[in-house]
């Protein structure tokens, strides 16, 4: 299991899961096996995927407890999920997902997000249609960092600060929060020293923001 899968893991909060893009299904089956879910969903929108989930399902014998299901997004899952899982996909995706299966989406459902791509779009996106991030956990694989967010239903509007929206909200604190502020602060630097005049004044603004995350 990477180190993506395996912080996924640790924030699993069952009984009944539905991982979305479940590819190989090995977080379903981890879930299912540590105890951390009772029922999964494993989705996937391609029949290749989910033949690859159906083998991991056998090989780990949880076919008992871990359903493949072919879905677009959440739309074919046929019961309301006390948490949902969305990794491995831009945050531009993450969002249709969640808005095309809005009705999928049960009043104490939980969300575990890890968008690869934009993720302040999908901080905003949240904050905006009643999210709250409890927490965001960050995770280094192999050269890149992301983020893992923890997310519940909440209130329109909790006015996240532009720091939170940039580089991530109650975040926690441990080394690899502290690369990867590192590894952001040293790409800024290196844009700030390539990019026309007129757009400096911005990277500047993202830099200011990210001192005050890391002070936070």
């Amino acid at each position: 299991m990477n180190p993506r899968l395996a912080v996924l893991l640790s924030h699993v909060k069952g009984p009944i899961l539905a991982d979305v893009g479940c590819d190989h299904a090995l977080l379903a089956a981890a879930a299912v096996k540590t105890g951390r879910a009772r029922k999964v969903y494993a989705c996937d929108i391609a029949e290749g995927p989910l033949n690859r989930a159906r083998a991991t399902i056998a090989k780990e014998g949880v076919t008992d407890s871990v359903i493949p299901l072919l879905s677009d997004g959440l739309a074919a899952l046929p019961e309301f999920c006390d948490q949902i899982v969305i990794a491995g996909m831009g945050a531009e995706t993450i969002v249709e997902i969640l808005t095309a299966g809005s009705g999928k989406l049960g009043p104490g459902t939980r969300l575990l997000l890890s968008p690869h791509t934009k993720a302040w779009l999908l901080r905003q996106w949240l904050e905006e249609h009643g999210w709250i991030i409890c927490q965001e956990q960050f995770v280094q694989d192999r050269e890149r960092f992301y983020p893992v967010m923890d997310v519940r239903p909440g209130s329109t509007g909790s006015g996240l600060k532009p720091e939170e929206r940039l580089f991530g909200v109650s975040p926690l604190q441990d080394e690899t929060w502290s690369m990867y502020l590192d590894s952001e602060r040293t790409r800024l630097h290196q844009l700030l020293e390539r990019v026309p005049s007129p757009v400096k004044p911005g990277i500047r603004r993202q830099l200011e923001l990210l001192e005050k995350a890391a002070g936070q």
